[in-house]
């Protein structure tokens, strides 16, 4: 029997699969049928759950293996690569619904074109040629649309609004009804869309902050919908580039604008997300200088902003040029501001503005470790490190400013070892190289031949520490091997010390090593093989 926590889930998946499979297409009829007929012949076999996935061994002319996702029934798949859904699917789709009801039910309600119009049309959906009846005659009207979608917003989304692993599925069904009904001349139709993802951004924060859904929920379910949101509306605003804006736009961008500010408030667990998606619209599509200082403006007016509030300020007086401003609220947040700066230093960086990005690297490289030091995601931070360099590096360039850079490197250290120590290398400051190398943990034995040979003809003293180092740890692993190991060393040392003529040195450090080891006879008698003890007879 399926257990109890499979329920829901796939009585979601049921009720998906009847809209997603065109009871009228006779291609579908017929991998309806031959799945079916799978399942009745007892060929689905060996049927395992993991979480919502369902994987069973189906077979056919060949065995196959097919998998069921519950949560997203659209990623599911089938290892005979057919498109879209298949004859094994279904037959294991079938297998699982016989155990909590009836095949018979779910086919009948499937095979009959009315029942299953009444249900899109209770589910708040219609045919793409339906919806174009409905709007081809209608003038493009802000309000309609909102109107428009908040009636289809809460007829699915809020229809499941006490089951968070439903969101993501009643979504796609949703954006599909809002884009089958989106107006037909390009433009209208881009700016449709943007306005569109921008409300369904909205509703689906607040319906996160309503259900009180903490960050663990968010995180498995439905944060990746907010993304996918911000992906389109990119791609919208960069297709809508390329048009000249109509004066009719106006209206509509003065009211979007106005709904976007809300976004920055409704639902802290998101505030990355927020902060990104009003960033790239205040970047991309409102672009008159007014409408960003009216903007800034009602901001300021909020004697106690919030910290998402704060970001918004800054990001409209760059936009602005109110550059010393804009640094100075930077200056008046803590370190978590940091993240949200790599936005703007590409901003700036993309426009070749170097003289103003002299007010925010250096500012941005400060805050550096700091930032950095409170993470303990060792991973994110590494990454977080990369971005940051790869943003500051143009400006340095450009500039010249190496010391800038150099900076960077050692306020981002661990994280960017490899990109100091190329630094230095490429620099031949082979001084701080040993030092960089050595504070890491590293030793001789981590270093090329090739290496050792360059910082031999550039300075002999600059490996004589590492030398020293690791001739001990090899003497500390007290075995014949370390012991010869530390003796061929010790040989090498020995020649340096010859080439700096300071041969009294290493006669004094030899002395000192054997009287340290003087119980530890294999290491003396290494030493005696390697000549470095002489036998007196």
């Amino acid at each position: 029997m399926l257990l109890e926590k499979y329920l829901e889930p796939l009585n979601f998946c049921a009720e998906n699969l009847m809209n997603i499979l065109d009871a009228n297409d006779p291609r579908m009829k017929n991998i309806v049928e031959k799945g079916l007929l799978l399942y009745r012949q007892s060929f689905v076999y060996q049927v395992k759950f993991s979480n919502e996935l369902v994987t069973g061994m189906i077979q056919d002319v060949t065995p196959v293996k097919a998998t069921l996702d519950l949560d997203y029934i659209q990623y599911s798949s089938c290892t005979c690569q057919a498109e879209g859904f298949c004859r094994h699917q279904l037959a294991l789709f079938f297998y699982l619904l016989a155990q909590v009801g009836k095949v018979s039910t779910w086919l009948e309600a499937w095979r009959k074109p009315i029942q299953k119009a009444e249900t899109l049309k209770n589910l708040g959906i219609m045919r793409a040629s339906d919806l174009l009846k409905e709007t081809e005659d209608k003038e493009p009207n802000y309000e309609d649309w909102i109107e428009t979608f908040e009636k289809s917003f809460q007829s699915l989304i809020k229809t499941n609004e006490n089951k968070p692993y439903m969101i993501a599925e009643t979504y796609y069904i949703y954006m599909r009804k809002i884009k089958a009904a989106a107006p037909l001349q390009t433009e209208w139709k881009l700016l449709y869309l943007v306005i569109a993802q921008v409300f369904t951004f909205k509703q689906l924060l607040t319906l996160s902050k309503n259900l009180d859904h903490n960050t663990q929920t968010i995180n498995r379910y439905y944060r990746h919908l907010f993304q996918d949101l911000m992906n389109s509306i990119e791609d919208n605003l960069y297709k809508l580039s390329n048009f000249t804006f109509p004066f009719a736009f106006d209206n509509f961008l003065i009211r979007l604008k106005d709904d976007l500010r809300a976004v920055l408030t409704i639902q802290p667990i998101l505030t990355f997300e927020c902060i990104q998606l009003y960033r790239l619209m205040w970047t991309n599509l409102f672009a008159t200088k007014s409408w960003r200082q009216d903007e800034l403006e009602q901001l300021l007016a909020n004697k106690n902003p919030a910290f998402s509030e704060n970001v918004a300020i800054i990001h409209l007086e760059i936009l602005l040029e109110k550059d010393v401003d804009a640094l100075k609220v930077i200056q008046s947040l803590d370190s978590q501001i940091t993240t949200y700066m790599l936005y703007w230093i590409d901003y700036l960086s993309s426009r070749k503005s170097w003289k103003r990005m002299e007010l925010y690297v250096p500012a941005f490289i400060q805050e550096l470790k700091n930032y950095l030091s409170a993470d303990e995601d060792d991973e994110y931070c590494y990454e977080f490190t990369q971005m940051a360099l790869r943003a500051i590096l143009p400006y340095c360039t450009a500039l010249n400013k190496e010391d800038l850079l150099e900076k960077a490197y050692i306020h981002t250290l661990p994280y960017s070892y490899r990109k100091y120590e190329d630094f230095l290398y490429e620099k031949k400051q082979f001084d701080k190289w040993i030092d960089l190398f050595t504070m890491m943990g590293y030793g001789l034995d981590n270093l090329y031949k090739e290496q050792i040979k360059l910082l031999q003809e550039y300075d002999h003293s600059l490996l004589l520490s590492l030398y020293h180092r690791s001739i001990q740890e090899h003497i500390d692993g007290k075995n014949r091997e370390h012991y010869r190991i530390a003796v061929r060393q010790l040989k090498k040392l020995r020649t340096l010390y010859k080439k700096m003529k300071k041969q009294a040195e290493f006669e004094q450090f030899l002395l000192v090593i054997l009287e340290r080891t003087k119980r530890l006879r294999a290491f003396h008698e290494e030493c005696r093989k390697g000549k470095l003890i002489h036998v007196e007879n």
